[in-house]
């Protein structure tokens, strides 16, 4: 089974969720918001964090105590 064979998606608001989802009754949900089926902004973020990934912005070395 490949990666993309695992995708989820939200059951209330259709987002592909690559994070851990919330679980009730087999379903799977997004964010509390979609549990309870009121409008979220879950896909507004991916589409954000999307952006600022294709924009070629430099990013930050992550420090990891280590001494090279």
């Amino acid at each position: 089974m490949t990666w993309r064979e695992k995708m989820t998606w939200c059951d209330g608001c259709g987002v592909e969720i690559t994070w851990g989802p919330l679980v009730i009754e087999t379903r799977a949900y997004c964010c509390q918001d979609c549990t309870q089926g009121y409008t979220c902004a879950c896909g507004e973020r991916m589409e954000m964090e999307e952006e600022s990934r294709d924009s070629g912005a430099e990013t930050t070395p992550v420090q990891t105590g280590y001494l090279v």
